[in-house]
């Protein structure tokens, strides 16, 4: 029996009752001699060959600890076995011939374990192996997680819980995938002058270049974003940044569509052999199969243009009646509308990616990063390192409801955010504030990006910094900055709606 196997096993049983495991893991903790000595003796035991046939004999056996202490400190000794595998300074003599064969094993499935339908046992600590992904094995937060006795192994679950689309109750499952992408980095992001220069592509800079569809259907109102031909724009914003040095790049969501998706690899592989882009984000309105809903996706791209995986939105950005007024958001017949809902179909999966160059990255669309589920356990988990989220909305501001999640995302998960954004609805805001009358209210400096960088507190507010363009920019319109957060300002969430 593998090691990362009999791991799983354990922390199923952990996992059954959780104030049980709880209690046992805390009867540990007080008596730390005791538990440091049976760790020592199980550690011993993994040396041996067969050390995961003995250690399980071990737990099934009628030994001074208590059953469910055994399993804890069986998991525990386990952890402690791959940990060496957890560290950027590795040599050989520090690796014994079970440790190369679970690192080949982990480099080519993506997982320690053998069998995905269990979960996948990853490392921990990601690519940065930050302090904050090593925790204690006293639980930081008031409610119990069996993930917090263990530094270096991590369980993700085979699916995760997610909000039922348009208000309905309950919650539905979601696969989680995680994928590392095997490739020789030239960038090391673990180095802490490694500054990545970020840029973003609002791509629909004005208000036609992304229509609203309105349309009624099974006694609702609904409503659909589609965008226009801009594949000219996106690759010569694909130029200019690429001449500012942009490591990664932006799109919105759905501002492209299939044809300049095109366009925009098309550029990308332009750039590849000597172009700073490692990598390339874009927001796709993907067309429905045979009739059904189109979804919205955000398409990864490696520096040849080539796709890495597509994320599909989850949840829909279902618009009030306050929204439909901002926005101006009518039917067919002319009426402004009291409430519309997103004409998409939700997504059934979450996919961890650990890029080369990058580290572990999530991308959570839009409406995604305010909901509890599944963001709250991504963030909770502290296996990302960037959280990306294109969205489509009025311009990002550091009172608005992106500011208060990205800032809450950044701090829970310690890791770093990017919200990225067109400029199509901040147009047709300015149009509601003119027939109003309240051109004071009017978009002129229209926030297109902002960027979190998480705290070595997790209790202080993340450090943020606020990308822009003027409300009638000039083609391309593309905007970039260096990640160096030590010059930004720290970000005040009071009030935020």
């Amino acid at each position: 029996m593998h090691l990362a196997d009999l791991f799983v096993a354990l922390r199923h049983q952990l996992d059954r009752d959780l104030k049980e495991t709880e209690r046992a893991a805390l009867r540990l903790e007080f008596a730390p001699d005791d538990a440091g000595g049976v760790l020592r003796r199980l550690m011993a035991l993994l040396e041996a060959y067969d050390g995961a046939d003995m250690l399980k004999t071990w737990v099934g056996s009628s030994d001074e600890v208590a059953p469910l202490e055994r399993c804890v400190l069986a998991a525990q000794a386990i952890d402690q076995w791959f940990a060496p595998l957890a560290s950027r300074h590795l040599s050989r003599r520090a690796l014994s011939d079970g440790h190369l064969r679970a690192r080949q094993w982990y480099k080519r499935h993506g997982r320690f374990n053998s069998d995905v339908a269990d979960g996948q046992i990853i490392l921990r600590p990601g690519l940065f192996d930050r302090s904050v992904n090593i925790r204690e094995v006293t639980p930081l937060r008031e409610s119990f997680d069996v993930a917090d006795l263990f530094h270096t192994l991590l369980l993700l679950p085979p699916t995760l819980a997610a909000e039922c689309p348009h208000g309905e109750d309950g919650e539905r499952p979601v696969a989680l995938a995680f994928r590392r992408v095997a490739e020789v980095a030239d960038q090391c992001p673990s180095d802490p002058d490694w500054t990545p220069v970020v840029g973003v592509v609002p791509l629909a800079l004005a208000e036609d270049d992304l229509a609203l569809r309105t349309f009624s259907k099974d006694g609702a109102d609904w409503y659909a974003a589609v965008p226009g031909a801009l594949g000219a724009r996106a690759a010569s914003a694909i130029d200019a940044l690429a001449a500012e040095g942009a490591t990664v790049i932006v799109f919105p969501e759905v501002t492209a569509g299939p044809a300049t998706l095109g366009a925009i690899q098309a550029a990308v592989r332009r750039h590849a052999v000597d172009g700073p882009i490692r990598y390339v984000l874009v927001g796709v309105r993907q067309d429905g199969e045979e009739g059904g809903k189109p979804r919205s996706t955000a398409v990864l791209l490696d520096r040849t243009g080539a796709e890495i995986f597509r994320q599909t939105k989850l949840h829909c950005w279902d618009l009030d009646a306050d929204q439909c007024r901002s926005y101006d958001v009518r039917g067919p017949d002319g009426r402004l509308l009291d409430a519309a809902k997103e004409f998409i179909a939700p997504g059934d999966g979450v996919t961890i990616v650990e890029l080369p160059n990058m580290g572990r990255l999530a991308v959570m669309i839009c409406e995604d990063l305010g909901r509890e589920q599944p963001a709250a356990w991504l963030c909770r988990a502290k296996l990302l390192d960037w959280i990306v989220t294109p969205v489509m909305d009025a311009g990002l501001t550091e009172e608005r409801w992106q500011a208060q999640a990205g800032d809450e995302s950044s701090r829970a998960g310690s890791c770093r955010v990017v919200v990225a954004n067109s400029m199509s609805f901040s147009h047709r805001f300015n149009r509601v504030c003119d027939a109003d009358g309240k051109e004071d209210k009017r978009i002129t400096d229209c926030g297109v990006a902002l960027f979190f960088q998480p705290r070595a507190d997790p209790a202080q507010s993340s450090r943020i910094r606020r990308l822009s363009l003027p409300i009638d920019a000039p083609e391309p319109g593309c905007v970039a900055a260096r990640w160096e957060p030590q010059r930004w300002s720290e970000l005040k969430t009071e009030g935020c709606p």
